[in-house]
């Protein structure tokens, strides 16, 4: 629903201003005038609103939860400035379309609108009616957590937080949202069945576990949830595996690797190249990875590590190429072969994944999907820490540092696996372009 305000709201707001700025810019404005000139503002705006969502301006959740940084705001404005100049340069190259093209004052327009963005997504969870009211019962580390969230964000508003309801008191649901109860409370607590029922559920509240909630909200799964097998196996393992999404995937796959083929065997050539020169090693080297359901796979890539080295031995031209992913290029040809797909979990080194396996509950459902070159952990999760020694041997324990690493990039693999479809892959893979150009010290941690 917010997201539907945001684009009502944004919609209604450009195209009055365009029509100010206009009749100012022109002493008045008639209709046919405006009407010749809204045919060119429809790209722009459609291509500013593409821009905007590319950036998060229309993800709800991450804005409950964080303030909005000006700097990315600057970003997409001048992407969206210089896209905007480019269909104007692509309609003045076509003279017989006929079609008024601004210049001067698309900048100030757009200038304005963003501007205009700002402060709404700014605001806009300050107001009243746009805050989530939550009454939550129950005692757990998810709820610890999602209490903690909720009162750090801006869209969340906790009503009552109690350890378990109360028959004698009356509870007012007069624009409750959500009633948040806790895993174990029915457990602890048999009688809370009855009072939850006859006092929320009776009475049309909407009503859920704090297991669903800490997902729906952070879109990761709570650490408590990774413990708990029969909660995976009931949102994981019921799941319908949609032949229709395989194959869509697959064509995907294959016709996204064709289409870059013209751009990455150039920019690969000319890496190929530098490397050699620059470091004077082999550039390519073969790393083998766990693959779907812990099959072996041979992954292609950029060498960024000296021979014989480990993480900590990284090569002259290899703080590029990381810091742009360029090194990643090669295992288009992966993609190719059916090894992996561009959008997945990430495929782990062998002695990576057997060591997890032993920290982190149930991390061997990561596999039961084939691993990609980007996925929803990727976009939302700095680089995890390096595991290993320089002899390439595994700690005898793993540091508190390393395990939260460790559960959070698998806590958004798992939501990923539960909810991936085509939609969310496409998004992924847009995405990633961005987030190439994102340092992991601006990735949340």
């Amino acid at each position: 629903m917010t997201k539907r305000i945001f684009l009502l709201a944004d919609t209604l707001v450009f195209f009055l201003l365009t029509w100010g700025i206009l009749s100012l810019r022109h002493g008045g404005l008639s209709w046919p005038q405006f009407r010749d000139r809204l045919y060119v503002y429809i790209l722009i705006f459609l291509l500013a609103t593409f821009v905007l969502w590319l950036f998060s301006f229309y993800d709800v959740q991450l804005l409950r939860k964080q303030v909005i940084a000006y700097k990315r705001l600057v970003i997409a404005w001048f992407i969206t400035l210089l896209g905007s100049a480019s269909v104007i340069y692509f309609i003045t190259a076509w003279p017989q379309l006929h079609l008024p093209t601004p210049r001067r004052v698309l900048i100030v327009i757009l200038f304005i609108y963003f501007a205009y963005i700002y402060f709404f997504r700014r605001n806009y969870f300050k107001l009243d009616f746009a805050k989530r009211n939550v009454l939550i019962f129950g005692t757990s580390p998810t709820i610890t957590e999602l209490v903690k969230g909720m009162r750090a964000s801006r869209g969340y508003r906790i009503k009552e937080y109690e350890n378990t309801p109360q028959e004698e008191k009356k509870y007012n649901l007069k624009n409750i949202d959500l009633v948040v109860i806790g895993s174990k409370l029915f457990r602890e607590n048999p009688r809370a069945w009855e009072i939850i029922t006859k006092k929320f559920i009776a009475k049309g509240a909407c009503v859920d576990t704090d297991f669903n909630a800490y997902e729906r909200i952070f879109r990761r799964i709570s650490r408590e949830s990774v413990k708990d097998s029969m909660w995976l196996l009931r949102g994981i393992g019921n799941r319908h595996e949609n032949s229709m999404y395989s194959m869509l995937k697959r064509t995907m796959d294959i016709g996204l690797s064709f289409m870059l083929l013209p751009f990455i065997i150039p920019l690969g050539c000319f890496i190929w190249i530098f490397v050699r020169i620059v470091d004077g090693y082999p550039p390519l080297f073969i790393q083998k990875r766990v693959g779907y359901l812990e099959n072996p796979i041979y992954i292609y890539k950029f060498r960024t590590i000296k021979p014989g080295g480990t993480e900590a031995n990284i090569t002259k031209c290899g703080k590029i190429l990381r810091r742009f992913r360029w090194d990643e290029i090669p295992q288009v040809w992966n993609v190719l072969k059916g090894d992996i797909s561009f959008v997945g979990p990430r495929p782990l080194w062998g002695n990576e994944y057997t060591f997890l396996n032993k920290y982190v509950p149930n991390h061997n459902i990561r596999t039961i999907v084939k691993p990609g070159i980007t996925g929803w952990a990727q976009l939302n999760f700095k680089a995890p820490p390096t595991y290993f020694n320089s002899r390439n041997e595994a700690p005898t324990t793993l540091d508190l540092h390393a395990f939260d690493a460790a559960f959070k990039r698998f806590s958004y693999d798992v939501w990923y696996i539960k909810n991936h479809s085509i939609m969310l892959d496409l998004e992924i893979l847009v995405k990633t372009g961005l987030r190439m150009f994102i340092k992991d010290s601006h990735v949340a941690s």
